[in-house]
């Protein structure tokens, strides 16, 4: 369905910038708990698409082994893009260099990986974190270089976002 893609498209476009713009967030943590906010709800919002049943506690194990098992680098570098905010000034500038475009990556890549599992028929049941692990690699190396070329302007959705979901 080239509807159902175009609007998949869409989705991670909003989730990634959005997530790229919580990434800003001044306060150590906040940025952190607000990305994966907006990767949950977008995942959520692919199986709604996909007409698949979510689940948030399995969403989150596989979101976090993805990106734990791929990226240890980046995370520890959002991690310490985070923490560092704590540091006046100069840890806040330090974070914002950091935070936004590993948060908007990471949303990205996710949400290209789950849209193309949903739109072969899987599930979140039957995601197969090992075999995803290299794909998911793939997408964030991409991700990471567009999100460099990004525009300033972020999309806009018509949607409200999803609350939380469970």
């Amino acid at each position: 369905m080239v509807d159902r893609k175009k609007r998949a498209q869409d989705l991670i476009k909003y989730h990634s910038y959005a997530s790229g713009a919580f990434g800003l967030i001044p306060v150590p943590g906040a940025d952190v708990a607000a990305v994966s906010a907006a990767q949950l709800n977008l995942v959520h919002k692919l199986a709604k698409l996909y007409e698949v049943e979510f689940a948030q506690e399995r969403t989150r194990a596989i979101v976090g082994a993805l990106l734990g098992g791929v990226m240890p680098g980046a995370l520890s570098s959002s991690v310490l893009g985070s923490a560092v905010k704590a540091v006046p000034f100069i840890g806040t500038v330090l974070g914002a260099a950091v935070m936004p475009a590993l948060s908007l990556a990471a949303t990205q890549a996710l949400g290209r990986v789950f849209a193309q599992h949903f739109e072969t028929g899987g599930t979140l049941l039957d995601f197969d974190v090992e075999a995803m692990r290299e794909y998911f690699r793939k997408e964030f190396e991409t991700a990471k270089g567009e999100a460099a070329d990004a525009p300033a302007a972020a999309p806009q959705m018509d949607e409200q976002p999803v609350q939380k979901a469970g």
